[in-house]
């Protein structure tokens, strides 16, 4: 534990000037008390309260026979176009443009085919989502071509499908790697990888299966992974300093879930 910290004290400030979307307001990756971080909580919270607001107010003009709220039932994908939205106030370093996309474009192709302006329903696209399973499992071994996947190299590979894959690396500088779980499952642990080197990222894909990553308490993570049907979770407690690795995480769950926790 005490290397590690060395390690984390002679970077300094290293790592950080890698990183190109810091907070502006604080430099710190989690927001949890600068500006930007309440400014993602004002905006984004009340776009999502605002569509609340107004299914409320039209289910109390129905019971009040001032409105019809049968004729407004076709504009509900009307909520996921805002949820949607929601996503581009964050701040820079969790924002996620693509989950906002994703949800805009689900409400929207809903919203369209419950107004007849388009002949098939969100439910026709479902295949899709094999499509992208199938695409990521071949476009994977091209993700990290050039690098050596060794245990001493600070890069991992972990893929389960109808199983379990487990990875323990205990590298002096990580670097990142890929865990795909479809209908099974992944567990990566890092605790005793160190610090050195800039930050690290690992692609996640989750489909009906779930990956759990743990991580030192000196790491910074940030969460940049696409949901859907599914979710993200950083459970972690981070220790706070100057100089801390920084750990990315992306990718997508769909039906899925990758957790992350110390």
């Amino acid at each position: 534990m005490s290397r590690r910290n060395s390690d984390t004290a002679r970077r300094g400030s290293e790592g950080r000037r890698d990183l190109e979307s810091c907070c502006p307001d604080c430099g710190s990756w989690r927001h949890s008390s600068c500006e930007g971080g309440r400014t993602w909580r004002g905006f984004g919270t009340a776009i999502i309260g605002i569509g609340i607001l107004l299914l409320g107010a039209l289910l109390l003009l129905d019971n009040f026979g001032y409105a019809d709220a049968a004729d407004f039932a076709a504009y509900w994908p009307v909520l996921l176009i805002l949820l949607g939205l929601s996503y581009f106030f964050r701040p820079k370093p969790s924002r996620c443009l693509m989950t906002g996309l994703v949800w805009i474009g689900i409400g929207t192709v809903v919203l369209l085919s419950n107004l007849g302006y388009i002949g098939f329903e969100i439910w026709d696209l479902w295949p899709a989502v094999l499509i992208i399973a199938g695409a990521n499992l071949i476009l994977k071994p091209f993700r990290r071509r050039g690098l050596s996947i060794a245990e001493d190299s600070g890069i991992f590979e972990a893929t389960a499908i109808l199983g379990g894959a487990n990875r323990r690396l205990s590298a002096a500088n990580f670097q990142g790697g890929d865990a795909t779980a479809i209908m099974g499952g992944c567990e990566i642990d890092l605790r005793d990888c160190g610090a050195e080197g800039g930050p690290a990222q690992i692609d996640t894909f989750a489909f009906w299966g779930g990956i759990d990553i743990r991580v030192p308490e000196d790491w910074e993570v940030q969460v940049k992974g696409l949901a859907i049907l599914g979710g993200y979770g950083d459970k972690t407690h981070s220790i706070e300093g100057d100089g801390r690795k920084v750990l990315v995480i992306s990718g997508a769950a769909i039906m899925g879930g990758v957790e992350i926790k110390n």
